[in-house]
């Protein structure tokens, strides 16, 4: 078929020519596109990476309520235990004591000249010891000051007070004296 054209030429419609814009005005769409989807898939990554996380999270306190009564029994064990070895050491120590104390009375004993008597021996804390007592002369003071220093046991010693009193109307000498006791006797030097 042959085609005749009658129209004048400035009303001839023209062949429309398809141009493809030019690669630089797609370049920045393309950049946020590429943004866009870098940013998804991070946004994936990190919600599956939570999830992990939550499902860690979960599991570990599932596991804890499972193992509270075990550990809730373990921290009562542990309270018992140190509550045994406080007792213990309780124990250690008045048995590594017996035998001092023991000791320590058999000297004072032997350091006392006749016709004195003692009416209080108490231990004032760090082998620290006060005593008192009542005798009919400050010669026989004098004498257990003297025994009580030639003594291995016993160091420190300090009259404290040397009085005049009356028992049953019967005249006496008060004293008052501390002492301290030497745990290992054969080490110590004398007191003097």
């Amino acid at each position: 078929m042959i085609r005749i054209n009658l129209l004048p030429r400035e009303e001839v419609p023209r062949q429309r020519q398809v141009a493809l814009p030019e690669l630089s005005t797609f370049a920045p769409l393309v950049l946020v596109v590429i943004a866009v989807g870098v940013m998804a898939v991070m946004g994936l990554y990190q919600g599956q990476k939570i999830k992990t996380l939550e499902d860690t999270i979960a599991a570990e306190e599932a596991e804890s309520r499972r193992l509270a009564p075990e550990i809730a029994k373990i921290k009562r064990l542990d309270e018992q235990r140190a509550s045994l070895n406080q007792r213990l050491d309780v124990i250690a120590d008045l048995d590594r004591d017996r035998y001092f104390r023991v000791h320590l009375l058999d000297e004072l004993n032997r350091s006392l000249p006749e016709h004195m008597w003692l009416t209080r021996l108490e231990d004032e804390g760090a082998d620290r010891y006060a005593v008192e007592g009542v005798t009919f002369s400050n010669f026989l003071v004098s004498d257990l000051l003297q025994n009580l220093n030639r003594s291995p046991y016993f160091d420190g010693i300090d009259l404290e007070i040397a009085e005049r009193g009356e028992i049953d109307e019967i005249r006496v000498v008060k004293f008052k004296l501390t002492v301290d006791a030497l745990r290992n006797p054969a080490t110590a030097g004398q007191g003097g």
